[in-house]
C-alpha cells in the first residue's frame, strides 16, 4: 500500500458527536422532537446538504431549498461554537503517532472527508502539515457512500485505488472505500447493530483505536515488524524462498497457443486457483478441462515439466541461521501437487521443520484460517509469529491476525530482510 486516506470526524477527530449532538439540540429545541438513533447513523458521514435532507424529513418539515440551506446554516453555526470551544481536545488518541509513523516512512496521505469544515479543523489541531491532499465537500459533488471522494484523492496522489488504505468510522464511508476497490478499516465501529445495508464485504479490518499497531501492520511494504522477539517463522515459497517459479510460458511455447488461447488459459486457471490451492481438484481434473474446453492435447505433466525453480540464495540463508538459533522455522505455501514433487526433489523440503502446502491442508491463502491452522499446528501465539510472503493481499491477512510480517518485494528487498532481522542474526 502506497497511501492513507483518512475521514476525519470519528477516526482522527471526536468530532463526529458534534455533529450529532447539534442535530439533536435543533431538533429538540426549535422542533420538540427527539432524534431517533437510527436517524443519528444515518446523519454520520454524509455531505451537510444531504444532512439537513435527512434532518428535514425526520422532523416533519419539507425538505425543499430553503429549508435545508436554514438547517445547514444553524447546524454548522452551533457545530463551529462546540469544536472552538473543545479544540484542545478534538484529536483522538493515537492520531499523532499513525500520522508520524506514515509521513516518516513516505507513506502519501490525504484527508478525505463529508465536512465542508474540514480544512478548518485539521489547522486547528495542527495536523495540516501531515496532509499531501485534502479533498472535502468543496471538491467533489457525490458524497460517501458514492466512491468519488476516494477516486479523487487517489487520482490527486497519483495512485491505483488498489494501493489506498481507507480509515473510517461510518458504514458510508466503508461501503464508498469499498467500492473504490480500496483497502477499508473500520475505526471503533460495531456493524452487527447496524440497520443499514450495503453490498459485499463490510471492512477488511476493525480496530478499537488508532493505538492498535494493526493500523498500519502490514499494510505497508515501508513499515515493517522486526523479528526479534518471535519464535516461530513461516516462508512462503514462491518469489521468496525459490525464483523463477512460472511454468506458463513454457507450456504456451510447447503447444504454440496462440493470445487468444493463451487468454483462455489463463482465465480458466484464474476460475480453479482456489479449488487447486485448497486441494479440492487435481491439476489433472484442470488439465483434462482444458484440453476438452479448447480442444488441446496438453499432457497432464506439463505443469510439472514446465517448473524450475531455483532457489533464493538470501532466504535460504537467512533460514539455516534461524534453524541455528534455535528457531522454528516452516514452509507455509500456496501450492498444488505437481509443484510439492518438484521442491521436494530440488532439496527444499529439507530446509523446514515443517511443510505446510495448501492443497495437503486445505487452507489457502489470503484466507485467514491458513494462518489460523499453521498457529494451531504449532501451538504458537500469533504475536510470537513471523511470516514473510512476496503479497501485499497475504501479508495484510496474516497481520489482521497479529501475525509479524516482512512484505519481501521490490528492490530493496533484502535490504529490508536484513534490518527486520539484524536483531537475532
Amino acid at each position: 500500500m502506497k497511501a492513507a486516506l483518512f475521514d476525519m470526524d470519528g477516526v482522527l477527530c471526536d468530532t463526529q458527536k458534534y455533529h450529532q449532538s447539534c442535530y439533536e439540540k435543533i431538533a429538540k429545541e426549535y422542533y420538540g422532537i427527539t432524534l431517533d438513533k437510527k436517524i443519528s447513523d444515518k446523519l454520520k458521514g454524509v455531505l451537510r446538504v444531504e444532512g439537513a435532507k435527512i434532518f428535514c424529513k425526520a422532523v416533519n418539515i419539507k425538505p425543499n431549498e430553503n429549508n435545508i440551506k436554514y438547517i445547514s446554516q444553524l447546524k454548522n453555526k452551533h457545530y463551529l461554537q462546540k469544536v472552538e470551544e473543545n479544540k484542545n481536545s478534538l484529536l483522538k488518541d493515537g492520531a499523532i503517532s499513525l500520522l508520524e509513523t506514515l509521513k516518516n516512512n513516505n507513506i502519501k496521505i490525504a484527508l478525505v472527508s463529508a465536512s465542508a469544515n474540514a480544512k478548518n479543523i485539521i489547522k486547528l489541531t495542527n495536523i495540516e502539515q501531515y496532509f499531501d491532499y485534502v479533498v472535502d465537500a468543496s471538491n467533489i459533488n457525490n458524497g460517501k457512500p458514492n466512491p468519488a471522494i476516494f477516486l479523487n484523492a487517489a487520482a490527486y496522489l497519483e495512485v491505483k485505488p488498489s494501493d489506498c488504505v481507507v480509515y473510517e468510522d461510518a458504514i458510508n464511508g466503508i461501503q464508498a472505500a469499498n467500492d473504490s476497490n480500496m483497502y477499508s478499516i473500520a475505526v471503533d465501529v460495531d456493524f452487527k447493530n447496524s440497520t443499514f445495508t450495503y453490498s459485499g464485504k463490510i471492512a477488511d479490518r476493525y480496530i478499537k483505536s488508532l493505538t492498535d499497531p494493526l493500523c498500519y501492520k502490514g499494510l505497508y511494504e515501508n513499515i515493517y515488524d522486526k523479528a526479534k522477539d518471535c519464535s516461530l517463522f513461516i516462508f512462503d515459497a514462491g518469489n521468496v524462498v525459490i525464483n523463477d517459479i512460472h511454468c506458463f510460458n513454457g507450456i504456451f511455447d510447447q503447444y504454440n497457443l496462440s493470445t487468444s488461447e493463451k487468454n483462455e488459459f489463463i482465465k480458466d486457471f484464474s476460475f480453479y486457483t482456489a479449488p487447486l490451492m485448497d486441494g479440492n481438484i487435481t491439476t489433472e481434473f484442470f488439465i483434462n478441462n482444458i484440453n476438452k474446453n479448447m480442444n488441446l492435447n496438453i499432457q497432464e505433466n506439463a505443469l510439472y515439466d514446465h517448473f524450475k525453480p531455483t532457489f533464493n540464495e538470501p532466504i535460504v540463508n537467512l533460514i539455516k541461521d534461524l534453524k541455528k538459533q534455535g528457531k522454528r522455522v516452516v514452509l507455509g505455501s500456496n501450492t498444488f501437487a505437481p509443484h510439492t514433487r518438484k521442491m521436494k526433489e530440488m532439496g527444499l523440503y529439507d530446509l523446514f521443520d515443517e511443510i505446510y502446502a495448501s492443497n495437503e491442508i486445505h487452507h489457502y491463502k489470503p484466507n485467514p484460517s491458513f494462518f489460523r491452522y499453521i498457529l494451531d499446528k504449532e501451538n504458537v501465539p500469533s504475536e510470537k509469529a513471523y511470516f514473510i510472503d512476496d503479497l501485499a493481499e497475504n501479508i495484510a491477512s496474516a497481520a489482521s491476525l497479529n501475525i509479524n510480517t516482512l512484505n519481501y518485494v521490490n528492490d530493496d528487498k533484502d535490504e529490508k530482510l536484513k534490518n527486520a532481522f539484524e536483531s537475532i542474526i
